[in-house]
């Protein structure tokens, strides 16, 4: 009986292990669902697949080649997208820009208050990593503009990413 529970014990110790390592290694996918609900930007949304991210827009993307990733810009929505070349974001938005003033991301839109929009990215509980970019976890928004907001950004780091240097 006392080798029953042991094992017991250690199967659940190995399941709880596997659980955890899983869900620290796909935080950064359920955050990007997670703020989802909170981005407004034609039907863009990060986590979405290229092909998605093609089929989904009315017009055409002009193919922009990064490193460490593929840029799409749509010209006429006023939208720039990222797609990450490795890691959980492969071939998947990452990061969303935009400068058209009838999206929203995280309630902020362009052309809305500079300080009205950092005091309601703080109340969500994003720091201030610099004058203009503010991070929660794996989340980085970034504000463009001066009084104004004329450009809005977010993006996820993908921990793929975190020791490369290009």
């Amino acid at each position: 009986m006392v080798k029953r529970i042991k094992a017991f014990m250690l199967f659940l110790s190995v399941l709880v292990i596997a659980f955890s390592l899983a869900l620290y290694k796909f935080y950064p996918v359920s955050e990007a669902l997670y703020y989802n609900e909170s981005i407004s930007v034609s039907k863009v949304k990060l986590f979405m697949t290229e092909e998605e991210l093609l089929n989904t827009m009315d017009e055409k993307a002009e193919f922009v080649y990064g490193m460490g990733g593929n840029g799409w810009r749509f010209s006429n929505s006023e939208i720039f997208v990222m797609t990450s070349s490795l890691g959980l974001f492969k071939n998947r938005v990452s990061l969303i820009d935009t400068e058209n003033t009838s999206h929203s991301i995280l309630g902020t839109k362009v052309g809305d208050d500079w300080d009205s929009a950092v005091t309601y990215l703080k109340k969500r509980g994003f720091k201030e990593f610099s004058h203009d970019m503010y991070t929660k976890g794996n989340v980085e928004i970034q504000l463009s503009g001066g009084s104004k907001i004329s450009r809005l950004r977010i993006r996820i780091a993908d921990p793929a990413y975190k020791d490369i240097q290009f």
